[in-house]
């Protein structure tokens, strides 16, 4: 696979577009040491990671728009970000609204350059990072917290990355300031240790993330009643090499392709519990079906659901890594990128967050 060399897309965490990066918080006039910002704008500008201004500052009070934050947090994800529907961040903002960061009653595609709240980009943060939401808020203002907000606010609050200020308030519609986006992306990063991840065992960085909850993958579906799921294959080839179809292999391959057209259970030995379809895998795009379920025995499976190994009978692998453990959430990730018209395969996880602790799964590997 090939390396990612820009800063952008190897985990760089951008707060200002266009302008030449300063090497040392020491040359701002208005970062120095005491300032509660100082620590995490000086490490992430150490780290290349955010710039100051031509004119030698940093600006830390200056508001931060819903385009730049979107930006920021796609960026940390090693996400494409563009120009796009004729604007600067558009096809960032595009990926948020398609990801669920965020909607039209968030922010109209009118107003990417309105300030962002805190309450908007702790959504924002929660949603992309996959953290697990609570309506546990700690602070005298909860109530002024939007009622879409709360369990996001909460999520941020709980994960140690949105502070409250001195009179014990969270403040959840004032606008974010660059030295709050700058902390706030500082932590999140795990440069506080915090467990973001970001980034393949092997250190490449994930181009793309993919919240599995309610994820639909056009060319199948799975659905889920009584504890017996079924698959319908709609779009996807046999994988296989050319054979002659009166040959016993031609005549396997066409029994399974005619399996494929059916509607089949998932011989799970137990009920199922929950499914999750997946993206297709990067390495045979077009090619294959697969899905997480889990059982009520506590087991968790992925799922080959074309069954084309297996006279096209869906076939199970235990992940056990998931035996009776709590997972609040699964997320997709790649390393995967495209740059032009050439595409760059890497590697596919499957990512479980199983109350406080993370489980990688490799999926399909570069």
């Amino acid at each position: 696979m090939k390396k990612l060399t820009s800063v952008a897309l190897a985990f760089a965490l951008v707060l200002l577009l266009g302008t030449a990066a300063l090497a040392d918080a020491a040359a701002l006039s208005d970062v120095s040491e005491g300032q509660w910002f100082y620590e995490p704008v000086s490490e992430m500008i150490a780290a290349g990671y955010i710039d100051g201004y031509e004119d030698g500052t940093f600006k830390p009070e200056r508001d931060v728009s819903v385009a730049e934050f979107v930006t920021m947090t796609a960026k940390c994800l090693g996400l494409e970000t563009g120009e796009e529907y004729g604007h600067w961040a558009g096809r960032q903002m595009g990926n948020a609204y398609d990801r669920g960061w965020l909607n039209e009653q968030d922010s109209a595609w009118t107003q990417f350059n309105s300030p962002v709240s805190r309450q908007l980009a702790a959504k924002i943060l929660a949603v992309a990072l996959d953290l697990e939401l609570t309506d546990e808020i700690p602070y005298t203002d909860r109530a002024d917290v939007g009622q879409s907000y709360v369990t996001y606010v909460g999520a941020l609050c709980a994960a140690g990355l949105l502070d409250g200020f001195e009179d014990n308030t969270i403040r959840p519609g004032k606008v974010l300031t660059r030295a709050e986006a700058a902390t706030l992306i500082y932590r999140a990063a795990g440069v506080e240790g915090s467990e973001l991840i970001t980034k393949a065992p092997d250190g490449t960085p994930f181009a793309e993330t993919i919240n599995l909850a309610g994820y639909d993958n056009p060319n199948f579906s799975v659905t889920l009643k009584d504890g017996v799921a079924t698959v319908d294959i709609t779009n996807i080839e046999l994988w296989t090499d050319a054979a002659d179809p009166n040959s016993e292999e031609g005549q396997r391959r066409e029994k399974i392709a005619q399996a494929m057209k059916q509607t089949r259970e998932i011989p799970a030995e137990s009920a199922v519990t929950n499914v999750y379809e997946l993206p297709n895998s990067t390495w045979f795009p077009g090619t294959d079906a697969w899905a997480v379920v889990a059982t009520d025995d506590g087991r968790w499976y992925r799922v080959d659901l074309s069954g084309q190994y297996n006279d096209g009978v869906p076939e199970l692998t235990e992940l056990t890594a998931l035996r009776d453990k709590s997972v609040t959430s699964l997320s997709w990730r790649t390393t995967s990128y495209t740059e032009g018209y050439t595409t760059y395969v890497g590697s596919d996880y499957l990512i479980a967050r199983l109350s406080g602790t993370v489980e990688i799964i490799a999926w399909s590997q570069g």
